[in-house]
């Protein structure tokens, strides 16, 4: 039997409400674009030293694939794509956007991202040892010593090791199932029970009202297109 999972040391800024209240009009379709077609006004939040590239991030950035966004002690960074993917990058925190056998993919270098994603098209996150398969989902990981913390906080998630890609786990969740994907196995298998921590529903379904939908969470059938 797996040992629950030990808790990690980051502790992200709460986010607020109020800096939410702009909703991209056209996510509210819940088209599925590619990631190349990115729409105006794609920043919903930006807070202190956030960089885009080693440039300064504004509130008029745009993210492409290739960009890497990296954030300082202070920043918190949060951007849509595709018109419909919704991600929030914490303080201390760097992540890269790229490309994947034509579909869209997030590698999380170091730290901690929130994320929601829209039903139709695969996306795929990577992280130092784990690879996420994503299929209209919403996520949360960040990076720890012992391994990454990734919560699903509801849809289907496939995750692999990255130490050993045959070790998988098909998660399906309607309300947050947390893994810490370890660095070495524990009781024969990398991955382990671990609690719920470091976000919270709030968090989630202001990235979903970003693409102007709701966190099935808070609202059932809120991600349902309308």
């Amino acid at each position: 039997m797996a040992k629950e999972g030990v808790s990690g040391p980051y502790l992200g800024e709460r986010l607020s409400r109020r800096r939410f209240l702009r909703v991209a009009a056209a996510g509210a379709s819940g088209l599925l674009l590619p990631l190349e077609a990115f729409g105006d006004d794609q920043v919903h939040d930006l807070r202190g030293r956030v960089s885009i590239n080693g440039v300064p991030a504004t509130t008029k950035s745009a993210v492409r694939p290739g960009d890497r966004i990296v954030t300082g002690s202070d920043g918190h960074f949060v951007f849509v794509m595709a018109k419909s993917d919704a991600v929030m990058v914490r303080s201390r925190s760097e992540l890269v956007i790229e490309r994947y056998e034509e579909q869209g993919l997030l590698r999380l270098v170091t730290g901690a991202i929130g994320a929601v994603f829209a039903r139709g098209r695969p996306r795929r996150i990577l992280a130092a040892n784990v690879t996420a398969g994503i299929r209209g989902t919403g996520v949360y990981l960040e990076t720890r010593g012992d391994g990454t913390y990734f919560c699903t906080c509801w849809g289907v998630v496939e995750l692999a090791s990255a130490q050993d890609p045959r070790e998988r786990e098909v998660i399906t969740s309607t309300r947050h199932v947390p893994r810490l994907v370890s660095l070495q196995p524990r009781d024969g298998s990398r991955f382990l029970p671990a609690p719920f921590e470091t976000h919270t529903d709030e968090e989630m379904d202001i990235l979903m009202k970003c693409v102007g939908l709701r966190s099935p969470i808070v609202v059932p059938g809120g991600d349902q297109e309308k």
